[in-house]
């Protein structure tokens, strides 16, 4: 019975959820970027958090979670620190890195702290570089998080 209930509020909820996407069977209106990103367009500090999980060799998984502070230069060079929790286990980092950023505000970084072990990120920043979305793109790592823009 419990099951059934459940699966009957699953489907009013995935219903609803199609009639707001639908909609009135126009696609939404999608605004082009006024200007074209470059290095310059990711300047300042940031402030953010991350979570996601990794796995081991024999598929441990862990969970993990960071909020700190990144500052870059407009050129490319970037800053920062943060807490990190791994699976409980709390670490104050802090790092280096650089990136890059294509036209269409797509980019990549790389944040090193000083034990050499390399983070490797994909991003996109929206909202005029006020806010950036990253994915960490190391094999068998899933961190994802936002970068806001701090308005000091």
């Amino acid at each position: 019975m419990r099951k059934n209930l459940a699966f009957a509020g699953a489907l009013a909820i995935c219903v609803l959820a199609a009639a707001l996407v639908i909609g009135t069977g126009k696609a939404p209106a999608v605004h082009a970027q006024t200007k074209a990103c470059d290095a310059t367009s990711l300047t300042g500090a940031y402030g953010y958090s991350l979570t996601g999980t990794v796995y081991d060799s024999q598929y441990n998984w862990y969970l993990l979670g960071a909020a700190g502070r990144l500052v870059s230069d407009g050129s490319g060079s970037l800053t920062g620190a943060d807490t990190f929790s791994f699976d409980g286990d709390i670490v104050k980092r802090q790092y280096t890195g650089t990136y890059t950023m294509n036209a269409d505000c797509t980019g990549s970084m790389t944040l090193t702290p000083p034990s050499g072990a390399a983070s490797h990120f994909d991003f996109v920043a929206v909202n005029n570089s006020k806010e950036v979305n990253v994915v960490q793109t190391d094999t068998d790592w899933i961190l994802t998080g936002v970068l806001k823009l701090q308005n000091q």
